[in-house]
């Protein structure tokens, strides 16, 4: 008799030891759901019925949480283009982090930016305004063209990157004669 209630006890205290807190659970499980993945990405972006990017990266990480971002820890390439779907541009970079409220581009690490006149952008660090369509930086800058190659700190730059800006330029800078360009 005494068998079968210790027995009858020691299943009891289980049971209870078992027992799962649900706001416990339902909390562990909205943190988990606020996170979407996904693989071999291509995306389209458009203003005004305009195509005017591509986003091709090997995978991204949605936060819903806010604020929401998305983070690209493998690597991104983005191409620009014109309205007649010309490559303007094109930009790489080895991981990125878009915040999906300010509409903000924030990218480290090998960051390339390239237009279609041949002209690099090196840098360790870019922030892209998509709304303003501006680059800009506040760390070493490098910029090879097929005439020059530029080194500095701080950046501003358009979106197609035929208008630049070093804020601290370092090193030698050729200028082109006035007087040879009439």
């Amino acid at each position: 008799m005494i068998g079968k209630r210790l027995i009858y006890l020691c299943i009891a205290l289980t049971a209870v030891a078992c027992e799962n807190d649900i706001q416990a659970v339902m909390e562990f499980d909205s943190k988990k759901a606020a996170v979407e993945n996904g693989t071999n990405i291509e995306a389209i972006f458009s203003q005004n019925g305009k195509t005017n990017a591509k986003l091709i990266a090997p995978a991204m990480e949605r936060s819903l949480d806010k604020p929401s971002y998305v983070k690209f820890k493998q690597g991104l390439k983005v191409l620009m283009f014109n309205d007649t779907l010309g490559v303007e541009s094109t930009l790489t970079a080895d991981t990125g982090r878009y915040m999906e409220d300010e509409g903000s581009i924030f990218l480290t690490k090998n960051v390339v930016v390239v237009n279609k006149k041949g002209d690099r952008l090196n840098t360790d660090e870019l922030n892209w305004d998509p709304k303003k369509k501006v680059f800009y930086s506040t760390k070493e800058v490098f910029i090879k063209t097929p005439t020059d190659s530029l080194h500095g700190w701080g950046l501003i730059a358009n979106e197609d990157f035929t208008d630049r800006k070093i804020i601290n330029v370092s090193g030698p800078i050729t200028v082109q004669d006035s007087l040879s360009m009439q």
